[in-house]
């Protein structure tokens, strides 16, 4: 019953923290638009800055805001599947490294080449390879690559040793042994690596728009930048900004009740 009680009380200390920290993350977000809108009256960066209110007229220009969620929605499918590729072929390698294990020298070395390796170098080199319309998911795939490669393979070797001696003991093989102890130990680190390749996945994709991508918001972002459509500009950043940080706050949900459910 104390046990029982001690937990009722630890989990109700969870969510009173989990709201304070969501009420200071409000705040501070007020803040952050109460001193753009300032800045932006009192022209401290000059027409550079618009004030924040003109960048909402701008979203809500009936106009300019099909267009802005058009690319919103090409953006977001480039980097759903640059997360879904790239998290997958990072998995799979971290299983056959912890599987085959002189095989991870050369694997840690090749994801540490790839992180390296900066985005705007390789650009022109997926241009070739794939095509201009899927390098933003291409380039997004490179960018979390590492990021689920390093989560995996810390994740697979987290497991408890003495289980792994037990189940040893009674014969299981290192494939059943993956299965059953070391994978979902590994399931929190990949929940964290979710919430940490979910934003990359977003730069990746819109840098993949700068080579010529037949839409999305950095292509948006680019071509209002080059005509000095400022308002435009901000307007498609702050489209890209809510979309990665909805989409990071739900990978932060699923974080915590997978680190939850698996553990303890």
């Amino acid at each position: 019953m104390a046990a029982l009680l001690d937990e009722g009380r630890g989990m109700e200390r969870t969510r009173n923290d989990s709201a304070e920290n969501l009420a200071y993350a409000a705040l501070g977000l007020l803040i952050f638009f109460a001193l753009w809108q300032l800045a932006g009256k009192a022209g401290v960066a000059g027409s550079a800055l618009p004030p924040l209110s003109d960048v909402v007229n701008t979203l809500r220009d009936p106009e300019i805001l099909p267009l802005l969620m058009s690319s919103a929605e090409y953006t977001l499918a480039s980097a759903a599947k640059g997360l879904f590729f790239g998290g997958t072929l990072a998995v799979l390698l971290a299983a056959v490294m912890h599987l085959l294990p002189p095989l991870r020298p050369g694997l840690d070395r090749l994801a540490v080449l790839v992180n390296a390796t900066p985005p705007i170098a390789i650009g022109p080199i997926l241009i070739v390879v794939f095509s201009r319309s899927q390098t933003p998911a291409a380039l997004a795939g490179i960018q979390v690559f590492f990021i689920f490669y390093v989560a995996a393979s810390s994740g697979l070797a987290a497991a408890s040793p003495a289980l792994r001696r037990v189940m040893a003991g009674f014969g299981a093989s290192a494939w059943k042994q993956m299965v059953h102890l070391e994978v979902p130990a590994a399931l929190p680190h990949l929940a964290g690596g979710l919430k940490a390749a979910v934003s990359a996945s977003f730069l990746g994709a819109i840098l993949g728009e700068w080579f010529g991508a037949p839409q999305g918001l950095g292509l948006m972002i680019l071509n209002a930048m080059q005509n000095f459509q400022i308002r435009l500009m901000w307007a498609a950043v702050v489209v890209a900004a809510a979309m990665s940080l909805t989409v990071f706050l739900a990978a932060a949900a699923l974080e915590e009740f997978v680190s939850r459910r698996f553990s303890r």
